[in-house]
């Protein structure tokens, strides 16, 4: 009997170590996933600021993203294909000014750019900006669009992970990220024909599918470049302010010439020309123009259709009729810190239109949101964006 209990607690030990061994690999296993999903997350959300840095800080067309890397030297090709086709390679991270980004698998990230977005030459777009959509769809497997409409994705970057199906990707590069640049070899389930047909796949990995991919919408990109677009304006309406003692007049909505109105205290920006047409003095005779100052508004203002999105208010105080801001009316923007309603000038840089707006804006309405910013008083406000509201504004002074 004594021999029988021996034999039955061994077996119960043998079976009790044999699921200790295999709960502690499950657990092991687990927490290997957890940490290599922690690295893919934090490289794919990296790559995605970085994007947002670049379009931000382009001199030329901000809001511009890079072309994919299609030679594994970690830096953008362009041209990057034809006008109108997407363009998909690996992630430009010395463009980007990045390390090489890696997975939690190890391998270097993906990159999709949306054909009208690309910085591409020649074949790049014409103009960007808030009402500039991406042509880039987002599925679930199986299922509809993520994203779509004027807040649809403008790039996607894609976390590979280890190989599925017949993909090979050939060991011993001697560049950074090794490997190839064939599409097929990291991307699967449909992504890696998404250049073709602009639709790509997000969902849960399985034996055939493990792409993870974060992707770049308007409304994520677009906030952070239309405060760049009215900072610089800022910067020009201070280098006037510092030449002239006053702010400008503003000019009429429905105005094609963008000619100064005399006693006009909001309205557009006047006379944003390119080059050296900067003259604002058309309608507003005997007073001062942009000819001379060190900041002008620069060409891509009205190349890129800035222009038709910023709205421009100065206070009565500070207009050529009170000079040094010796005048008694001032500017009002509520939620902003104390004192508020001393503000000399605005600028306010229009988000995409919203529902029920039309663009080009043919009044105040149809580029601003809310009653206090489009009632045509000396009061605004800064809202945080939402579905509603997505007017980004900027004070000029103090």
């Amino acid at each position: 009997m004594r021999q029988k209990g021996f034999t039955l607690m061994l077996v119960v030990f043998v079976i009790g170590a044999a699921l200790s061994a295999v709960l502690f690999s499950y657990i092991k296993s687990s927490a290997q996933t957890i940490n290599n999903d922690k690295v893919t997350d934090a490289a794919l959300v990296q790559a995605k600021e970085a994007l947002i840095g670049y379009a931000v800080n382009d001199p030329n067309k901000p809001g511009i993203l890079p072309c994919p890397d299609n030679d594994n030297d970690g830096s953008a090709d362009s041209p990057c294909g034809a006008i109108g086709v997407t363009a998909v390679g690996r992630l430009p991270w010395k463009t980007l000014g990045l390390p090489a980004l890696r997975d939690g698998s190890g391998e270097c990230l993906w990159y999709a750019v949306s054909a009208n977005f690309k910085n591409s030459g020649a074949s790049g777009p014409s103009t960007v900006n808030s009402d500039s959509a991406g042509t880039l769809v987002v599925n679930e497997i199986g299922g509809t669009p993520i994203y779509s409409g004027s807040n649809s994705a403008l790039a996607i970057v894609f976390a590979p992970g280890g190989t599925r199906s017949n993909q090979v990707r050939s060991p011993g590069s001697t560049t950074v990220c090794g490997g190839n640049t064939t599409v097929a070899n990291y991307l699967e389930g449909g992504n890696e024909n998404g250049a073709a047909t602009n639709t790509f796949i997000v969902g849960q990995a399985t034996t055939t599918f493990n792409d993870r991919l974060l992707a770049m919408t308007s409304d994520a990109l677009f906030p952070a470049v239309e405060y760049r677009v009215g900072r610089q304006i800022r910067a020009n309406l201070a280098a006037y302010y510092a030449a002239h003692n006053y702010y400008p007049f503003a000019s009429n909505y429905g105005d094609a010439a963008f000619s100064c109105v005399t006693g006009l205290a909001r309205g557009r920006l006047p006379k944003p020309g390119v080059a050296a047409d900067y003259a604002i003095s058309a309608g507003c005779g005997g007073l001062a123009d942009w000819t001379g100052l060190l900041e002008q508004p620069p060409s891509w203002f009205i190349t890129n259709n800035w222009h038709l999105l910023t709205y421009y208010t100065v206070a009565p105080a500070c207009t050529q009729s009170s000079p040094g801001c010796g005048g008694a009316v001032y500017l009002t923007v509520n939620n902003t810190q104390a004192p508020n309603n001393d503000k000399q000038a605005l600028v306010i840089v229009a988000g995409r239109a919203l529902s029920g707006q039309a663009r080009p804006c043919a009044s105040v309405t149809d580029c601003l949101d809310g009653a206090e910013n489009t009632n045509l008083d000396d009061i605004y406000v800064k809202n945080v964006v939402s579905s509603t509201f997505n007017d980004k504004i900027v004070i000029v002074a103090p």
